[in-house]
């Protein structure tokens, strides 16, 4: 496990996305205002990186 893996995973959810909802208002020339849009859409971006990086489990064995 990298270091920013393991410290993304020590750090708080809301801690997560506040940071990464900073580094998207920089990226994108810190315009003013629309700070609840960076909010919402670094938490669906971390939302969709946890569940692709944990695939859903399968329940119940298929048999034939």
């Amino acid at each position: 496990m990298s270091n920013t893996e393991q410290n993304n995973t020590e750090k708080k959810p809301d801690d997560l996305v506040r940071e990464r909802a900073f580094l998207m208002w920089e990226a994108d020339g810190q315009p003013e205002g629309g700070a609840e849009q960076y909010w919402h859409r670094a938490r669906e971006r971390i939302e969709a990186e946890t569940h692709s990086a944990y695939p859903p489990m399968q329940t119940g064995a298929h048999r034939s």
